[in-house]
Formats: structure tokens, sequence, C-alpha cells
């Protein structure tokens, strides 16, 4: 069996060439040196060494061990450095869900912000509605989520990362489309188009909670999983629907985003994650959004 100790005693001996010079090097005395030289040949069963009384010479099996030697333990040292970049979560994977929004909210900044902060990190994007990154958090099918939680369930913790007041999606013919602003209590006998609340309860909830503050309960006709999805079955005519003011980034076709009258509703977009998670990896992505370490 070999011994790294011995394979690194073995190495200066080969640079040196001279058992003297050798363990003064490696601060030991001779004797123990050849032992181990010797224990080393015993156990490989060649020689590794041709020496005499006025010289040390490699032996052509002596002069191969230099070479694996030295490989094995290059190997073992980008080894040790690997384990210790992930126990400080200088490496890793970093498994993230997203909303559809979040692509529109300057997430690049997240993301170069990332590659600055943890640049090694191979990290996954992944589409996925509010309670799908809920439900992954808890089975640790993905890191960390980015969405419109308001207060998140259980265990979970939140982070806001992005705040966005909501507008009006109209289609680009409906006559309200020529307006710059409009009071929501115009369009309350319009059909409204929602993601259904239970992918996104606290973005159904603001949508609810903005019409009866203006004064009608919204008469919700249709359902889509995503917010680009909403707003496309705006511009095909089904209905109107609230959206954060950031799709305005998205060059919707048909549609018309337009500023609602009154103090502005705002969606709240946060970071999310579970604390049970302890890969160094998260740690190091929670840091860079600026998250409090408790």
């Amino acid at each position: 069996m070999l011994e790294l100790r011995t394979l690194r005693l073995f190495l200066v001996l080969a640079e040196e060439l001279h058992f003297g010079r050798a363990a003064q090097r490696l601060l030991i005395s001779q004797p123990p040196l050849t032992k181990h030289i010797q224990q080393l040949e015993e156990d490989l069963g060649v020689l590794l060494f041709d020496r005499n009384r006025r010289t040390v010479r490699l032996t052509p099996a002596g002069s191969a061990l230099v070479r694996e030697a030295r490989r094995m333990l290059n190997q073992l040292d980008a080894t040790v450095e690997a384990v210790r970049k992930a126990e400080h979560g200088e490496t890793g994977h970093l498994r993230i869900g997203f909303v559809a929004a979040v692509l529109y909210m300057n997430v690049e900044r997240i993301v170069q912000k990332f590659e600055q902060d943890i640049g090694e990190i191979d990290i996954t994007w992944e589409e996925t509605s509010t309670a799908e990154q809920v439900d992954a958090l808890q089975r640790d099918r993905i890191d960390l989520g980015f969405a419109q939680i308001g207060t998140p369930p259980g265990e979970l913790r939140a982070h806001v990362i992005h705040k966005e007041r909501l507008v009006v999606a109209l289609p680009a013919s409906h006559p309200y489309a020529k307006r710059k602003r409009i009071d929501l209590v115009r369009l309350a006998e319009m059909p409204f188009v929602t993601i259904p609340r239970d992918s996104a309860p606290a973005y159904f909830d603001l949508v609810t909670s903005t019409c009866v503050h203006a004064g009608f309960s919204p008469h919700i006709r249709h359902y889509a999983k995503h917010l680009l999805s909403v707003v496309s079955l705006v511009g095909l005519g089904r209905g109107i629907a609230l959206v954060p003011a950031t799709l305005a980034k998205a060059s919707l076709p048909g549609v018309a985003l337009r500023d609602l009258t009154g103090e502005p509703a705002i969606a709240e977009y946060s970071a999310i994650w579970n604390p049970d998670n302890s890969s160094p990896v998260l740690q190091r992505a929670l840091r860079s959004l600026g998250v409090p370490q408790a």
C-alpha cells in the first residue's frame, strides 16, 4: 500500500539524489529516510535507486515512479482544493426556479452578480409557478426560487428583491387603450384573465383586492399558468388583466399596458429558499442577494 508521506519523501530524494541533503530538506534524520525508501522498494518489489558510497541514481523503475507519484500528488492536491471550494460554496450546482415576470425585472443584474460573486458555480434556471417552487423547495428539487410569494408557507423564508406597480393590460383595439391612465372601475364589466390562485396565490389575491378596492369584484373568465400566457390571451381579445408594469419590456403584440389612476397596487417579488438546505452554494447566493445572515 503506497503511503502519501512515503511518496513525498521519495520525490524529494529523487530531486536531490543525495540522502543527506534530502533528509536535511525534509527536516528528518537520514536513517528514517533510508528505512522509508527501503520499505517502498520492498512493497513495490523493485529497485528505485542505484546507490553506492558516492552516487545515488534513479533506476528506470524509479523514473517511472517519479512521473506517477507527481501525477498522483497533483491530482490529490486538486481534489483537496475542490473539496475545500465545495465546503466554502465556491464550486457546485445551484438550482433556481423563477416565474416569467422575473425575466423582465432586471434579472440580468442578478445573473451578473451571481457570476461575479459565485463564479465557478453551475447554475440551472427553470421556469415554474410560485406553487411549484414552494413544492420543489420543500422536496429539495431546487435551491432558490424567485416569485411573488407574500408570506412563505411553513418553514420557507423569503427576501424581497423587487417591487413593481400593477398596470392594466388591454387589447390594443380597446377604446381605453388610447388613454394614458385608466380608472379601473370603468373596466368592471370586462372579463378578467389571471393565474389560478392555487398556482400564484399572492398574485391572485393582489389582483382581487385591487379590484375590490376600486369598488367591484372582478369577473374572472379565463385562466393561464404564466403571466406571458395571461397577456397573450388579452392580446387575443379574451379580456383584460392586471400585470406588473415591467412586462412592457416584453413587446407584447396586440396588447396595451396602461397605468391606473389613484394609488398604485404594488407586487413584491422575492427570493425564496428552505433554511433546512445547508448547501454552501445556496448560502453564497443568499449573501450575493443581500439577504441578512442569521
